[in-house]
């Protein structure tokens, strides 16, 4: 897709969301940017002085569902309250499901992308003495240095076997 199919894709779906309801900003720059160095997202949002920037990643200009779902997820992001993937988001990911048919998450799977996002393998194995669970870490974390102070969701004492 070219920059003015990308521009005309995304102000589509703004409008898209503001006929549902949902407040998008206003203050949006015109143009999407596309980065070519992203390996590990599909999309960012930035506000700086006060207006949003939104960018996608060049991997998946070729898949326009993924391409959809990706700036919708960065659209709502320019919503009060929804820097994050809080409640507001969900909230407001939830109703695009319900009015539009898109599913916006908080990650997706990549296998749809031009490119598969870059796999790292983890650094530090952490593994649940009850039920077994493991869990990685690409950094050096608090957990990894001092596992017995942390718990798996089942409960369980965690113990670093890597």
């Amino acid at each position: 897709m070219d920059q003015s199919g990308l521009n005309q894709l995304m102000w589509d779906l703004h409008a898209s969301l503001k006929a549902c309801g949902i407040p998008v900003s206003g203050k949006i720059e015109p143009q999407a940017g596309v980065n070519r160095r992203a390996k590990r997202r599909l999309g960012c949002c930035f506000c700086r002085e006060g207006r949003y920037s939104i960018e996608v990643s060049e991997s998946i200009l070729e898949n326009p569902e993924l391409l959809r779902v990706t700036l919708v997820h960065e659209l709502l992001h320019t919503c009060p309250g929804c820097r994050n993937h809080g409640p507001r988001w969900k909230a407001w990911a939830q109703r695009v499901q319900e009015v539009l048919g898109y599913r916006i998450q908080r990650t997706v799977p990549v296998e749809g992308a031009a490119e598969p996002l870059r796999h790292e393998e983890v650094k530090y194995v952490l593994e649940c003495q009850s039920c077994g669970a493991r869990i990685g870490r690409m950094r050096l974390s608090k957990a990894v240095k001092s596992p017995w102070r942390y718990r798996c969701p089942c409960g369980g004492k965690l113990k670093r076997i890597r």
